[in-house]
């Protein structure tokens, strides 16, 4: 299993001034990819001594230091940061985006505040974000899934015994036949959603909705951990879905990862990926 603390130094230094504080934490919502962000940003917070409380994007947050978690949702195809910007703009203290895909948005952007900080977890989202929220604090990090703690996750003494019911009630659902999948010489974990781009010519599971058990405290842990054994037990993998790539490179696994719809993947591939990870290859690296 492979770490890289150079991977989390930046959101550390942006957290440290919350040690020992209570912190609001919205958890992103959506699959099993978030579910891993989730947790590893639960994980980091456990670290740094930060008390948090979980809320949704409706919350009042009054004086409050807000967490928005992490992920790919800050984009003109779903609302769920949107509308936690609008809600919480004029009355949190202050805002911090968790490593985040930036696209669009342009007129939320330019309303940020000095009490607003933006980490992107691609070039091109950094630069979006630098040149339309002038006002804001814009940083590039590396997205938040490199702050799991793999082992605590995967190795406790326990966990298979906690999670191994729901990881194989989920496969039944979907009947999946698990050994037939680790008998290949090559898997296809491809995405079936808006965000395909179409490379990967056939699918053999699309295990981020498969194990989409849920992206809060109490729900993470156990879609994270599914996520994870899946890939850990699988044969070299194909993917358009970034956090399995993210999931292999932490688990020192073989995986080719392709684009999505908006590129996506390639960003974080070239920024956080490529140069520490050489287990994870881009299907068509430029």
């Amino acid at each position: 299993m492979m770490t890289h603390p150079f991977h989390r130094m930046l959101v550390e230094e942006v957290l440290r001034p919350l040690r020992n504080r209570s912190v609001l934490f919205m958890p992103n919502s959506g699959n099993a990819g978030d579910s891993l962000i989730n947790l590893a940003t639960m994980h980091c917070l456990d670290r740094m001594s930060i008390r948090y409380k979980a809320v949704g994007p409706g919350a009042k947050v009054d004086g409050e230091a807000v967490l928005l978690g992490g992920g790919g949702n800050f984009i003109p195809a779903y609302g769920t940061i949107r509308k936690a910007f609008e809600n919480f703009l004029d009355t949190a203290k202050e805002i911090i985006l968790l490593p985040h895909t930036i696209r669009g948005n342009e007129d939320l952007l330019q309303r940020m505040g000095s009490n607003v900080t933006l980490i992107a977890r691609d070039v091109e989202s950094y630069r979006h974000a630098s040149e339309t929220a002038t006002q804001a604090r814009v940083l590039l990090g590396h997205d938040m899934a490199f702050h799991t703690d793999v082992e605590r996750l995967l190795q406790s003494s326990d966990a298979a015994l906690r999670y191994q019911p729901a990881f194989e009630e989920a496969l039944a659902a979907r009947k999946v036949d698990l050994a037939a999948l680790q008998a290949k010489e090559k898997v296809y974990f491809a995405r079936r959603d808006v965000e395909r781009a179409g490379s990967i010519g056939g699918a053999d599971a699309d295990i981020s909705a498969i194990f989409a058990l849920g992206t809060w405290p109490g729900k993470a842990e156990t879609s994270a951990w599914c996520f994870l054994e899946m890939i850990r037990t699988a044969p070299p993998i194909v993917s358009d879905r970034l956090h399995v790539g993210i999931g292999a490179a932490l688990l020192g696994k073989d995986c080719t990862l392709h684009d999505n719809s908006y590129g996506k993947n390639l960003g974080v591939w070239r920024h956080s990926l490529r140069h520490h990870f050489p287990t994870v290859s881009f299907a068509a690296a430029a």
